[in-house]
Parts: C-alpha cells; sequence; structure tokens
C-alpha cells in the first residue's frame, strides 16, 4: 500500500498525539487545519481548549473548534456550543447545541433542553425542552428520561402527570439514575401516579443511597426511625443519616442530633 507525502506527514502526526507528544504534532497538525482537515482543526481546538502542547487558549479553541463545526463535525460543534455556555454566550451556545443535537448527539440534546428549560438564550420553552429529552431519551439517556419525569411530575409548562413521571423515573432509575430512583421513591411514598407503597419506595430509596445519594440516604434513615416500609430499626437509621452527613447533609445532622436524644431518653425510662 502507497501512502503519499501528506498522508505519511498526518499519520505521523496523529501517532505522536496518541503518544501525548502534542508539541511535536502541532506544526502539521496547523499545516493541514488550514488547508481544511476537519480532524486536524478539531484536534487543534481540544489542544487551546486543555491546554496540551499549546498555551491553553480558549478564544483558538473557539476558532478552530468553529471551523470544523462549519464543516458540520458534531464533536466540534457540542464542544464549541460548551465554551459558548460557559462564557454565558447563550445564544452561540444554542445554535451549536442544535446543530450537534440535529446529528443525534446525546449530550447536546440534553444541553439545548436545559436552555430551553431555564430560557437561557432563547425564550422559556418547556415543549422544546421536552422536544430534545425526547430525542436523547429515545437513544436511552437516563438524563434526559429523569428530566421527562421532572417535566411532568412538576408540571412545567403543563398540568401534572405524575403517572407519566413515574413511568420515565421508572426507565432512568432502570438505568442507573439516582435522582430518578429517589423521585420515583418519593411517588410510591406519596400515591402519586402509582398506588401508594411504602415498601417500594423504601426500596427505591434503598437502591440510591447505596449509589451513594445523600438524599436517598437521608429518607431511607427515615424509613427505618417510623417504620414505614421497612422494620423499624435506629441502628440503620443512624447508619444511613450518618453516610448522608458525610456528605454534608444538613437534615441528617439534625436528625443524627435528635436520634441521640430519643435514644438517651429512652435509655432513662427503662433504667427506671
Amino acid at each position: 500500500m502507497s501512502y503519499s507525502i501528506n498522508e505519511l506527514k498526518l499519520n505521523t502526526a496523529f501517532a505522536q498525539v496518541e503518544k501525548g507528544n502534542y508539541k511535536a504534532a502541532f506544526p502539521t497538525l496547523r499545516q493541514f487545519a488550514e488547508l481544511g482537515d476537519v480532524d486536524c482543526q478539531y484536534q487543534l481546538g481540544f489542544m487551546y481548549e486543555t491546554g496540551s502542547g499549546v498555551k491553553q487558549d480558549f478564544d483558538l479553541a473557539k476558532k478552530w473548534y468553529g471551523m470544523a463545526a462549519e464543516q458540520g463535525d458534531p464533536t466540534s460543534q457540542f464542544l464549541l456550543a460548551e465554551l459558548h455556555d460557559d462564557d454565558e454566550e447563550y445564544e452561540s451556545a444554542r445554535k451549536w447545541y442544535a446543530a450537534a443535537a440535529e446529528q443525534g448527539d446525546v449530550d447536546a440534546q440534553n444541553n439545548l433542553a436545559r436552555l430551553y428549560a431555564e430560557g437561557l438564550g432563547v425564550a422559556q420553552d418547556y415543549e422544546m425542552a421536552e422536544k430534545y429529552w425526547q430525542m436523547a431519551a429515545e437513544l436511552g439517556d437516563d438524563e434526559a428520561l429523569y428530566n421527562l419525569g421532572v417535566i411532568h411530575d412538576d408540571a412545567l409548562g403543563r398540568e401534572p402527570d405524575y403517572a407519566k413521571a413515574a413511568d420515565f423515573y421508572r426507565q432512568a432509575a432502570e438505568l442507573g439514575n439516582a435522582d430518578a430512583m429517589v423521585n420515583l421513591g418519593m411517588l410510591y411514598q406519596e400515591g402519586f401516579g402509582v398506588e401508594e407503597d411504602p415498601a417500594q419506595a423504601a426500596e427505591w430509596f434503598r437502591q440510591a443511597a447505596e449509589l451513594g445519594d445523600s438524599s436517598a440516604q437521608f429518607n431511607l434513615g427515615m424509613n427505618y426511625v417510623e417504620g414505614v416500609g421497612v422494620l423499624q430499626d435506629y441502628d440503620l437509621a443512624e447508619k444511613w443519616w450518618k453516610l448522608a452527613a458525610k456528605q454534608g447533609n444538613k437534615d441528617a445532622e439534625y436528625s443524627l442530633a435528635e436520634l441521640a436524644k430519643m435514644r438517651e431518653e429512652e435509655n432513662i425510662v427503662n433504667s427506671i
């Protein structure tokens, strides 16, 4: 197999990139990026964004990502949008998130939905937010499924629909989304959109708690103190509240103090 001189130079440059030798690769990448090579334009954008082999320069990162983005590269479109997003240049962020989203970039779909939901760079529009979260959800993204649940749970731009919220939360929870597990647990605890089931609520709290979610750890502790959905067990309540408190959960810190008082009072009564 024969290669042209240009192909050999590019292959050598990208081999240097693979080894982390960005400085050695830079001259060739710059040469071909200026000639319109989209992969080199993306790589220069990445190098300037991260300070790999060059002095970190977000403006130059935007320049090179922008050149690749104009040629339709979805990764560059997304990364360019993120840079604009970080700088609160929301109109430009929306433009490039939209370009990447239409090419199936899940992260771009999620971020574009967020801009519409929060009214950043666009008029607040929950229908448009739902559209892009739905696109990401259809690709199996748990964050999008969770956010669709929130739209229906919190009645954002519509009447509440707890059954739909529960369905979306369940799909996200089954993909390992701890926030969705907590919210699904709350729906089971209150009987909103599903039949009230304290044991199911506690189980979802447990799964999220084991993933390190402090809200779930606090809620599960409450279940054990009150004996709701589980057998009453102060030791297990203390265990979960301590884990939540270590993460800065103030409710758990307060509850631990109250539990200590309660146990002390019980010990006094039992000793009489």
